[in-house]
């Protein structure tokens, strides 16, 4: 198949924002607009996937796209279901471990620290992400009206939520609150943004020590400056619970911190580990440093990857 033969692409997605993402990003780094179909499969579906058969889905039906792409296990059954239906004509590309053979799609990505293998399995450190240059220029002039009023540095707060690696339990949530009164104490600016994962108390909390300080908070309502913070910050500091946000943050690059709080994964024990290692984060502990940090753009490798291998 040639990149010009292209011309339907389908994103499958079970409505998780994290794993969409990885696929939009992928999409668009490869110039190609794929049509998101939105996935709503049964309980019994969701206990048995990667295995199973999807029921009918009216949007899932011929004529079939010539590439498919999708990320979360759920998504499994209808990425093997259109392969299947449509002859083998489409091509599938499946993002994280799929936790069955790589040969059951035509491309799998998985992060380094997973233990998958195959002809067709390309890893990487960091995972794939929607970071791109204009992404981040357009959506900073969309911002700089109230960034340009702020003093000087401006600190970057990704802060995600629970997770069955990260408890974000009262000592540890006191570790983000001391970070963000340390950036204030030092006149610092802070620009937060918050996840639906993110504990109300929390929240309220991180709510009251910015009272009548300059700052930005998302929480949720109206636009999101996710991706104007990413441009605009001098230093990020992230909670270590999504490898998206720390690949995204990466992505820019930036000198980046994460708060140190205990895992119970060893995926992401890895994870961190190795990116600490590599020098490309840091614990916060009572210092933010200017470093130098050095890009990795785990979105070019993947695609760099396709191209070789499925056009």
């Amino acid at each position: 198949m040639k990149k010009n033969e292209i011309k339907d692409t389908w994103i499958i997605s079970s409505g998780l924002i994290g794993c969409e993402n990885q696929c939009l990003g992928v999409m668009e780094r490869m110039g190609i607009k794929a049509k998101l179909k939105r996935i709503n499969p049964s309980k019994l579906l969701s206990l048995t996937a990667p295995y199973g058969r999807p029921i009918f889905d009216k949007q899932l039906k011929s004529p079939w796209p010539d590439l498919a792409i999708a990320a979360g296990r759920r998504t499994i059954p209808y990425l093997r279901h259109i392969k299947r239906l449509s002859k083998n004509r489409c091509k599938t590309i499946y993002l994280q471990d799929p936790k069955i053979n790589s040969e059951a799609f035509d491309i799998v990505w998985a992060p380094l620290h997973d233990k998958i293998k195959g002809d067709n399995v390309v890893k990487t450190v960091t995972s794939p992400n929607r970071v791109n240059d204009d992404l981040l220029i357009s959506s900073y002039n969309e911002w700089t009206h109230i960034f340009s009023k702020f003093t000087k540095p401006l600190i970057g707060f990704l802060i995600g939520g629970k997770s069955k690696a990260y408890k974000f339990n009262h000592s540890e949530c006191n570790k983000i609150l001391d970070s963000i009164r340390l950036t204030l104490d030092k006149g610092h600016t802070p620009l937060i943004t918050i996840s639906r994962r993110t504990p109300k108390n929390l929240t309220t909390r991180i709510k009251e020590i910015l009272k009548e300080k300059e700052h930005i908070l998302y929480d949720g309502e109206g636009p999101n400056p996710y991706f104007a913070i990413l441009k605009a910050s001098n230093i990020i500091v992230v909670t270590p619970d999504s490898a998206n946000m720390i690949s995204e943050a990466i992505s820019v690059p930036k000198p980046v911190y994460f708060i140190d709080m205990e895992s119970r994964s060893r995926r992401f024990n890895k994870f961190i580990n190795t990116l600490v290692n590599s020098k490309h984060i840091r614990p916060f502990h009572k210092e933010l440093d200017f470093f130098q940090n050095k890009k990795l753009d785990a979105t070019q490798e993947i695609v760099d990857y396709i191209h070789e291998n499925l056009f």
